[in-house]
């Protein structure tokens, strides 16, 4: 049995478990914003992917990768899983 993983979501101090939040299948795309000074400082790049929450509401996955992880040719060898998705950011509220 897989142990629940927590993340924010939203800006009200909630967590949801991300395995529970539904990716929508198109394509992740980078965010462009520079993480050194944030609270993702150490990393090398965030992108976002369209999903929705158990309940509908429509969010983005955030997930963040570290140097070694981006030196990989493509972005599609990326690790592309719920360890590495760091928030959840809703888009309908």
């Amino acid at each position: 049995m897989n142990e629940k993983r927590m993340v924010p979501i939203g800006d009200g101090g909630e967590t949801i478990d991300v395995a529970t939040v539904d990716s929508t299948g198109e394509a992740a795309t980078p965010t462009g914003r520079v993480l050194d000074g944030s609270s993702d400082h150490g990393y090398a790049q965030e992108w976002t992917e369209l999903a929705h929450t158990p309940d509908g509401r429509r969010c983005l996955k955030v997930y963040i990768f570290d140097h070694g992880e981006v030196a990989v040719e493509l972005a599609e060898d990326y690790p592309w899983d719920d360890d590495h998705v760091v928030r959840i950011q809703l888009l309908d509220e």
